[in-house]
C-alpha cells in the first residue's frame, strides 16, 4: 500500500472468495468503498449490516485501486467523499483500472454530476444533499410529515400509518400579496434595503414640502416651485426666492436641505450597497424576503441549498441565512431567486427579524452540528414555539442532543444518507430514504417499505 492509503476488509468470509450468501440470504456482495469521513463510515457500517462484505481505501493512488481490483471479485465500488473533487478523481482512478464495475458516486454540483453519469459507463450519480432533503423539507412543511416525495410534478408529503406511510397532497396556502409587500418596503430584513427605501422616501418629502411651501410663501407659480425644489434637492442651485422670504422661512429652508443631504447619504449608500453586494434580499419579486408560512433555513452549503428547492418545489417560501458573506452558494442562490440573509443564525437579534412567529419551521442545517444546537436555542429564545429542524453528521451529538435537550426533530443525515447509499452500492433499486421514528426504512418504486439494520441515530 502507498501512504496515506488504508485498507479494510469486513463481512462473513475472510479469503479472497466471497461467502455465497450474506445475512439476509442474498448472494453476498463485495463493495469497495473510497473515501474518508464520517458519511464514508456510515455507508460502510451499512453495507456491513446488510450483510456485505466490505473493503475501504482512505486516500488511495491508482496502484492501490488497481490492487483492490484485481482478481475481480468486487462487485462494486462506491466513491463516498463530501468534496466533488475528491470524487471526481476516486472516480477516474477506477474507470482507468476497469471499465465494467459498477461504480456509485457522491457529487453535488449538477452539471459535474451529469458529465460522469454521461462520460463513465455504468455510473450513477448522486449526493448527501439530494438524498436527505426530502427528509428534511418533510417536517419542516408539516409536522406529521416524514418527508415529501413527488408524483411527476406534485410533490405529496408522507405519513406514517401503521408500518408504511400514505401520500397526502401538499396545500399550498394563498400568498398575502398586499401584505408582503408593505412588510417587505417597510420593515426590511436588511438595513441596506432600508436606507434605500427611506432615503428614498425622504427625498420625496423634502421636495414636497419645499415645492408647497414656495407656493404659498413665496407666491410662486407650481412649476417654478417644482423646479426650484427639485434644484435644491440636487444641490445644483437654491431656490433663488428665498433669499426674499421671511426669516422664518430661510430657517426652514436650511434645515430641509441639512435634512435632505442625511437623506441622500442614506439613499446613494443604499444603492451602492444593493448593486455590489450579491447577498442581499430583494424588496419586491422572488427574492422578496417571506413573511408568512415561511421555512427559514440556516447555513446555504450543499444540504442548505438542496432544501431550499425542495421545499421551494412544494410551494413553500423560504429565506436562507448564511453566516459567510463569501459563501460559494451565494452566487447560486441568487441566480436560483432565492432570499438569503448574511449573518449568524444563532444571532437572537436576526432570529427576531426573521418573523418566526408566522413562519412554518427552522432548519438548521449548517455542517457544524454545535453550530446547528445554538441556531435552535436561538430560535426558541426569539419564539418558544417554533418547529426546529435540526440537521447533525455526528451520531453521539444527536443522541445527547435528543436526550439531553430536546430542541426540536433531529437527522443524523449522515447515516440517513450512509443507509441508502449502501442500498444502491449493493444493486437495490430503492429511491429514497424514510424516517418512521428512530428507523430509516428504504422506499422502492412500488411504494414497499424495507426497514434498514440501522437506526436513525447512531448508537
Amino acid at each position: 500500500m502507498s501512504g496515506g492509503s488504508e485498507q479494510r476488509s469486513s463481512g462473513a468470509s475472510d479469503g479472497d472468495t466471497p461467502a455465497p450468501s450474506g445475512g439476509d440470504g442474498r448472494p453476498e456482495r463485495h463493495v469497495l468503498v473510497i473515501g474518508e469521513g464520517d458519511l464514508t463510515e456510515e455507508t460502510v457500517e451499512a453495507l456491513e449490516a446488510s450483510g456485505a462484505r466490505v473493503s475501504r481505501l482512505g486516500q488511495p493512488d491508482e496502484g492501490d485501486v488497481r490492487e483492490a481490483l484485481k482478481g475481480g471479485g468486487v462487485h462494486s465500488v462506491a466513491v463516498v467523499a463530501g468534496e466533488d473533487p475528491i470524487v471526481l478523481r476516486g472516480a477516474l482512478m477506477v474507470r482507468a483500472v476497469s471499465d465494467d464495475v459498477p461504480l456509485l458516486l457522491t457529487i453535488f454540483d449538477p452539471t459535474m454530476a451529469a458529465e460522469m453519469a454521461d462520460q463513465l459507463p455504468n455510473t450513477h450519480v448522486t449526493s448527501l444533499a439530494d438524498i436527505v432533503a426530502p427528509s428534511l423539507a418533510g417536517p419542516c412543511i408539516e409536522e406529521r410529515f416524514t418527508a415529501v416525495s413527488f408524483d411527476g410534478d406534485h410533490p405529496v408529503g408522507l405519513v406514517e400509518d401503521g408500518d408504511g406511510v400514505r401520500e397526502e397532497p401538499i396545500q399550498r396556502r394563498r400568498p398575502r400579496q398586499a401584505e408582503a409587500l408593505l412588510r417587505a418596503l417597510f420593515t426590511p430584513y436588511d438595513k441596506s434595503a432600508g436606507l434605500l427605501l427611506f432615503g428614498a422616501i425622504g427625498l420625496v418629502a423634502v421636495f414636497l414640502v419645499e415645492a408647497v411651501t414656495a407656493v404659498f410663501v413665496l407666491d410662486q407659480d407650481i412649476i417654478g416651485a417644482i423646479y426650484g425644489s427639485a434644484k435644491t434637492l440636487v444641490t445644483v442651485d437654491p431656490n433663488p426666492d428665498v433669499a426674499k422670504g421671511p426669516g422664518w422661512y430661510k430657517l426652514f429652508t436650511s434645515a430641509t436641505m441639512i435634512v435632505a443631504l442625511v437623506f441622500a447619504a442614506g439613499f446613494t449608500a443604499g444603492l451602492v450597497n444593493r448593486v455590489i453586494d450579491r447577498s442581499l434580499t430583494g424588496l419586491v419579486g422572488r427574492r422578496a424576503g417571506p413573511r408568512r408560512d415561511h421555512v427559514v433555513v440556516v447555513g446555504l452549503g450543499q444540504v442548505g441549498l438542496r432544501l431550499c428547492l425542495v421545499l421551494r418545489a412544494c410551494g413553500v417560501p423560504v429565506l436562507a441565512i448564511e453566516r459567510d458573506e463569501d459563501g460559494e452558494m451565494l452566487g447560486l442562490a441568487k441566480t436560483l431567486g432565492l432570499p438569503v440573509l448574511v449573518g449568524r443564525g444563532s444571532d437572537p437579534e436576526l432570529m427576531a427579524r426573521v418573523s418566526l412567529p408566522k413562519a412554518r419551521a427552522v432548519a438548521a442545517v449548517t455542517a457544524d452540528d454545535l453550530e446547528n444546537i445554538a441556531v435552535a436555542m436561538a430560535a426558541r429564545s426569539a419564539h418558544r414555539e417554533v418547529r426546529v429542524v435540526l440537521r447533525v453528521g455526528d451520531g453521539e451529538v444527536a443522541n445527547e442532543t435528543r436526550s439531553l435537550l430536546p430542541l426540536g426533530l433531529v437527522r443524523d443525515v449522515h447515516r440517513i444518507a450512509g443507509a441508502l447509499l449502501a442500498a444502491m452500492a449493493v444493486g437495490d433499486d430503492a429511491e429514497r430514504v424514510v424516517c418512521i421514528g428512530d428507523e430509516t426504512h428504504l422506499r422502492f418504486p412500488d411504494g414497499r417499505l424495507e426497514r434498514t439494520q440501522l437506526g436513525t441515530l447512531a448508537g
